[in-house]
């Protein structure tokens, strides 16, 4: 029987393959994994719109601090134009107030010692004095202005409070301490 008993274990060693090969997994025809790929590329598109779409974000968001930063820069030269003329404005005003200055420094000042015409036999008489001209000074015009200086207010303080330019405070100053100097 060993003859016999080999033809067993060949039979049920042929059956336990048959049995193997049935629970094995059936394979995959190629359209499955087309499906795959499919799937692959499906995500890829998806990807890639998002990050276009992204992309396109960030371009709008640039032009738009672009076109913020092209106002702001405007709004800053239009400014700067401004200070340029209110400049040109306290720079002429300046030069008018120093003309005027120096014009009432060159007025010859009337004597006091009075003149007298004698002729021989004739009682000197006097001509008569030219009235007294108020002197008018820079303090005189401006004592509040003097009365804040003397105090220790700084110029931007004294232009501050009496609602003035701060370059007109200077040159009041300044034709202040140039009457005093002529004295």
């Amino acid at each position: 029987m060993p003859l016999g008993n080999a033809w067993v274990y060949i039979v049920l060693l042929g059956a336990a393959a048959i049995g193997y090969a049935l629970f094995l997994p059936k394979r995959k025809p190629a359209a499955d994994q087309a499906s795959g790929a499919a799937d692959v590329e499906a995500a890829l598109e998806h990807y890639m719109s998002e990050i276009e779409r992204e992309n396109n974000e960030l371009i709008e968001l640039v032009a738009q601090m672009k076109q913020e930063t092209a106002s702001k820069m405007m709004s800053l030269q239009e400014q700067v134009a401004e200070l340029r003329g209110r400049l040109l404005d306290v720079e002429k005003t300046a030069s008018l107030q120093e003309a005027r200055m120096e014009k009432l420094e060159s007025v010859p000042s009337v004597p006091s010692v009075p003149v007298t015409l004698e002729e021989p036999g004739e009682v000197p008489v006097e001509e008569p004095k030219a009235p007294a001209v108020p002197r008018n000074t820079v303090r005189d015009r401006y004592p509040e202005l003097f009365n804040l200086y003397e105090h220790g207010k700084s110029i931007d303080a004294i232009a501050k409070a009496l609602d003035m330019q701060r370059g007109e405070v200077q040159l009041i100053l300044q034709l202040a301490s140039k009457e005093e100097k002529a004295e």
